[in-house]
């Protein structure tokens, strides 16, 4: 499933902006660093180049032995990384060379250009090494033009920028972990407003409160007077519906007893009258208290505890049915509460808890817990009898308004369909299956009001 985290968005797009930018600058720095030190080395080997043709060649040609006066010491010892040495230029021959070399040649290159400018280039030395070389024509004593090349250890270049480079790295590592911990912070504190607005609303869905309440910061503040707003609008249209039901009953209840008295003489039409009238008054009362039960339902914020309903229905039950002798085996999750109207969840559990005593036979089983399927949780109340039960069609008919399967006990036929219509109004299911004791089992499965 799509991830909706505003936290989790937030600090993906902060490491993400972070871990770029830590990067580009690790390059940078690197990168500059790696332009300084070759800046710095071709400067030096420039420098010992302009040293070296000055103590080796004057007007009279190469004079010998006069290396020593550059002042690099690495020239005199052997495969050190750092050469030095003198072609003629007419021939190509080497006639001077550093004692590093160790009798050995560097690799022929094409010869510097006149005019004296300096030739860089990188070579392969005798011991395999990376060099970084300069050479430049001289011509002295006339027309002679040697060619002069100074190289040195390219390697060490490349050392002291991977070093730079780590350290660049272990540095920027340990800023990113700061930074991240820092953003996390941030980001936590920054949406601490958005958590308060979150228990506010779970307050006032718990019925806990009536409003949300607390200061907000001026960006949430319209939001959190639009949800009181909505809050409150609410709780008005569900109050005049319940006054326009009010209503409506008063105002049907009058023609409908006169007409009740008036056809309370014998006769076939008095007795139609009778019936119809009755009719019309079980019609008035089943619409109307549906309304009035849809409305309750939307209703925000109702919340009803679920174990002192289930006690108190318990107890009616065992002295309304005490010459039977029943059995109740009561067990519940304790603190669930059930989200909606006390007197809906009680006319629920009542009417299945007094169909079960009709028909048990010794024992009545009732468990109210938690269940469902994904990730929202229910409400699930569960009675069982022992008695003789429902086949798979009967459990269906029963559900019929006013449908009974056996005239010989006491009822309407209304209890298991009045249950059955709540149900539908508040979302969960109804249903009947063959009970693990050899009656009916009836289970209910309900909006749970949890903390989450």
């Amino acid at each position: 499933m799509k991830q909706r985290s505003l936290t989790l968005r937030l600090a993906l797009l902060a490491a993400a902006g972070s871990a770029v930018a830590l990067v580009l600058a690790g390059l940078l720095f690197t990168s500059l660093f790696r332009q300084t030190v070759e800046r710095n080395f071709d400067a030096r080997l420039e420098f010992l180049l302009s040293a070296l043709i000055g103590a080796n060649l004057s007007e009279d040609g190469i004079q010998q032995g006069a290396a020593d006066l550059v002042g690099e010491p690495r020239f005199s010892l052997p495969l050190s990384g750092w050469y030095w040495q003198i072609r003629a230029v007419d021939s190509g021959n080497v006639v001077a060379a550093s004692p590093s070399l160790f009798g050995d040649t560097l690799p022929e290159t094409p010869l510097p250009a006149s005019g004296g400018a300096v030739t860089a280039m990188n070579l392969t030395g005798p011991d395999d090494e990376r060099l970084r070389a300069l050479e430049r024509r001289i011509v002295v004593a006339g027309n002679k033009a040697f060619a002069v090349l100074v190289a040195g250890d390219a390697d060490a270049v490349a050392a002291d920028v991977a070093r730079f480079r780590r350290i660049v790295t272990t540095t920027l590592g340990i800023f990113a972990l700061v930074l991240a911990l820092g953003a996390a912070l941030l980001i936590r504190f920054g949406l601490r407003p958005l958590r308060d607005v979150r228990a506010a609303l779970r307050r006032v869905r718990l019925g806990e409160s009536a409003s949300m309440e607390g200061e907000y910061p001026t960006e949430i503040e319209p939001l959190v007077s639009d949800l009181n707003a909505l809050i409150g609008s609410n709780r008005e249209i569900i109050e005049r519906s319940r006054t326009h039901v009010g209503n409506l009953a008063h105002a049907l209840k009058t023609p409908i007893a006169v007409l009740q008295n008036d056809a309370a003489g014998a006769g076939d039409l008095n007795a139609q009258v009778r019936a119809q009238v009755t009719v019309m008054q079980h019609q008035i009362k089943h619409h109307l208290d549906r309304a009035q039960i849809a409305a309750q339902s939307k209703v925000i914020g109702v919340v009803s505890p679920v174990g002192p309903v289930i006690d108190g229905l318990a107890r009616v039950m065992r002295k309304v049915h005490q010459d039977r002798d029943l059995t109740f085996i009561v067990d519940q999750t304790p603190d669930l509460r059930f989200r909606g109207e006390k007197q809906d969840l009680e006319e629920m559990v009542g009417n299945l808890l007094d169909n079960a005593c009709k028909w048990a036979k010794s024992e009545i089983h009732l468990t109210a817990g938690t269940g469902g399927q994904g990730r929202t949780t229910r409400l699930i109340i569960t009675i069982d009898d022992d008695g003789p039960g429902l086949s798979d069609e009967e459990r269906g008919q029963v559900l019929l308004r006013g449908k009974r399967i056996d005239q010989s006990v006491p009822g309407s036929g209304l209890g298991l369909s009045i249950v059955d219509e709540l149900v539908r109004v508040y979302g969960g299911k109804f249903e009947l299956a063959a009970s693990d004791y050899g009656g009916l089992s009836s289970r209910l499965e309900l909006p749970l009001a949890s903390d989450q």
